[in-house]
């Protein structure tokens, strides 16, 4: 009996992997799924499957995490002290919040809250963020991204650190440049 080759030896190590993943991870384990039930031809079937597979479970773990940490349109309301919710809705739409409707609720990422008002410097936050993305789930991933210059932390956690803020700043001005 000849020796496993190399590619039968890779083979088998992604899929202990895969079986290790997907015990841990019910989402890996669906998208895993539908790989494996993909079609394989015509050619380009299986990679454009993998791909939306990959990409669905991304978007969804965005949702997720975006929604973890994000008050709705009441939670602003009664934070910042306004009448109505028409009123948190007049300042998402004069730019001077990023909100997400999801739903039938509107949901703003926590970030731009600070001691129960706007953030300082909020609209030069927002200003930046405008520059690469216009969408609140995008922004958010952004604010919240833990970065390696940043010690590990986010920008949002780093606006507010003397130590840390001048390369927060400096990576918002970087974007969409």
């Amino acid at each position: 009996m000849a020796a496993p080759s190399t590619a039968t030896i890779e083979v088998d190590a992604v899929a202990r992997r895969a079986r290790r993943r997907a015990a841990a991870d019910p989402r890996f384990a669906g998208a895993l799924r539908e790989l494996v039930e993909a079609p394989t031809a015509p050619a380009g079937s299986f990679s454009r499957t993998a791909a939306s597979a990959v990409n669905r479970q991304r978007r969804d773990d965005a949702r997720r995490e975006f929604l973890a940490d994000a008050l709705a349109t009441a939670d602003v309301q009664r934070l910042l002290g306004l009448g109505t919710p028409q009123a948190v809705h007049r300042l998402r739409s004069r730019g001077k919040l990023v909100g997400r409707q999801i739903g039938n609720a509107t949901w703003f990422p926590r970030w731009q809250f600070s001691g129960g008002e706007r953030r300082p410097r909020l609209d030069d936050v927002l200003a930046s963020l405008g520059r690469f993305t216009t969408d609140a789930l995008a922004a958010d991933r952004v604010m919240r991204l833990e970065r390696t210059e940043l010690d590990g932390r986010s920008i949002a956690d780093s606006l507010d650190d003397p130590r840390r803020s001048p390369t927060a700043w400096s990576i918002l001005a970087s974007l969409g440049a």
